[in-house]
């Protein structure tokens, strides 16, 4: 009787052990290469603590960084070694100098999966990213923008209207918001009116809302498509909301057709994507899908950043008063009686470019920056060769909160930013919208329509602190720049 079940105890012994062999051989990878890692646990590696709920991913890194001396830190997913970059000088080496090296990201990229967040610029590789880039970026060029302009503030307009009716009441920051970047962003992509001030639930504000998912799904799916693409593979699951993209997908292909038919145009995003399948030859056609991809993208980040941005902006600016009424002064001194904002008074404010700044800063919407190694790297400054597949985190929430980078990083001071303090920030430790050529291509008309947000308000309006209103945001574990409570705040006329 001894042997039958000992033989079962054996093997399993030895299967056990191996594990921990093999693992312990995978989590030596930081060690060999003389890089600074915190040690990880066995098999899991060091994600316990952020699938826990006790950090988001962005935190959780920022932590590292803070424990871990170095130009670097190692860490792992499971058996997979990552490293987070530190240094500003090789920072400019991944991103811009020896992009080359780096072009592709780290999210899996699967069309039978998810064709729709795959065919996106967000995830696409390299060969096809760099056919792709030039084509959607005509709707971002300066002249564009300047013609969105007019769209943007017709959305503003309808927005002071709607606080009109919400005087001396408690508002949530982030619900106007909201309803404000849905507006602007869908005239700006669908040429359309979204009618997302109008009373009760608007379809295309729901389902703007719903594009990214919150909270742990919203955490559990960004990091996965990250860090995890292995659960990504087994459950089959997409990083857009299914039902939002049908809705959109809808909305997009009827007004596609819609303009097709009646030769209508707006230069808008969809008259680009329109072009876009018009001047492909039959070898380089590019399906509805393709262009469906990068209007979805398009509608999903620019309504969380510009609804994000502007809400904890003005959060700021209703716990500061001296800073609010400095910034109210310079609205009234550029644009004296003119009614209409242009693109030279945008130029001229300078204030309101710091106070932007700072709030990117602050809270920075992408909190982290990933790249891929596609071959094998030097880096000068160490000495150190990154092998071909090596997934790189460039941590923006630690570059943003470094106090040697930037004196008090929890204090709201736009002054970090204005000419003479500029010049002694280092390039690449500010990256509110990544830089290079795979940095942000909407960057011009987010802070367009964030700052044409922000004027209309400050101008026509005081900002003072509800009952409600915390002394700090507390912001859940997903990337979502989401806080918990909400935002209440009161407005009341100048």
């Amino acid at each position: 009787m001894l042997e039958i079940w000992i033989i079962p105890v054996i093997l399993l012994t030895l299967l056990c052990f191996t594990i921990h062999l093999y693992f312990k051989y995978c989590f030596n990878y930081w060690k060999l290469r003389n890089i600074p890692s915190k040690i990880p646990k066995l098999i899991v590696g060091n994600i316990v603590d952020i699938f826990m709920g006790k950090y988001s991913p962005a935190k959780y890194v920022a932590q590292l960084c803070n424990v871990c001396e170095g130009p670097y830190v190692g860490f792992f997913i499971l058996n997979k070694p990552y490293l987070a970059i530190k240094d500003p000088d090789i920072i400019k080496r991944i991103l811009v100098t020896d992009f080359q090296s780096f072009p592709d990201k780290i999210f899996i990229n699967n069309k039978h999966i998810d064709p729709t967040f795959s065919n996106s610029l967000l995830s696409l590789g390299n060969t096809q990213w760099k056919s792709m880039k030039p084509k959607v970026s005509r709707i971002f060029t300066p002249a564009k923008v300047k013609a969105m302009l007019a769209y943007t503030e017709k959305c503003a307009e309808t927005l002071r209207l709607y606080i009109n009716t919400k005087l001396y009441q408690k508002v949530d920051l982030k619900d106007i918001t909201t309803r404000f970047s849905t507006e602007v962003v869908f005239s700006c992509v669908f040429g359309i009116n979204s009618n997302c001030f109008a009373e009760g639930q608007s379809e295309c504000n729901f389902y703007a809302h719903k594009i990214f998912p919150k909270e742990f799904v919203g955490l559990f799916k960004g990091f996965s498509y990250v860090f995890l693409p292995q659960l990504v593979k087994l459950f089959k699951y997409q990083f857009f909301d299914a039902t939002a993209c049908e809705f959109f997908q809808n909305v997009f292909y009827e007004t596609m057709t819609h303009r097709e038919n009646l030769k209508f145009r707006r230069n808008d995003l969809v008259d680009v994507l329109i072009d876009i399948k018009n001047q492909n030859s039959h070898h380089d056609a590019i399906g509805k899908g393709a262009l469906f991809a990068q209007a979805i993208a398009f509608l999903g980040v620019g309504h969380e950043t510009i609804s994000a941005i502007v809400a904890l902006t003005l959060y700021e600016l209703c716990m500061n008063n001296d800073i609010q009424d400095s910034l109210r002064e310079e609205i009234e001194t550029v644009l004296g009686e003119n009614k209409e904002i242009t693109s030279q008074a945008l130029d001229n404010m300078k204030f309101l470019n710091m106070v932007v700044c700072e709030s990117l800063r602050k809270y920075p919407v992408i909190p982290f920056i990933q790249r891929k190694c596609v071959k094998d790297y030097f880096i000068p400054e160490t000495g150190v060769v990154l092998e071909k597949g090596t997934p790189i985190i460039i941590p923006t929430h630690w570059l943003h909160y470094n106090p040697l980078f930037f004196n008090e990083p929890h204090k709201y001071d736009p002054e970090r930013f204005n000419d003479n303090n500029m010049a002694m920030i280092h390039p690449y430790v500010y990256l509110p919208f990544s830089t290079g050529p795979r940095g942000c291509l909407g960057k011009r008309f987010a802070l367009m329509s964030i700052k044409v947000c922000i004027i209309y308000l400050i101008k026509h309006f005081k900002l003072e602190r509800d009952d409600a209103t915390n002394d700090q945001l507390t912001f859940g574990s997903s990337h979502a720049l989401d806080p918990k409570e909400g935002i209440p705040v009161r407005f009341k006329n100048l």
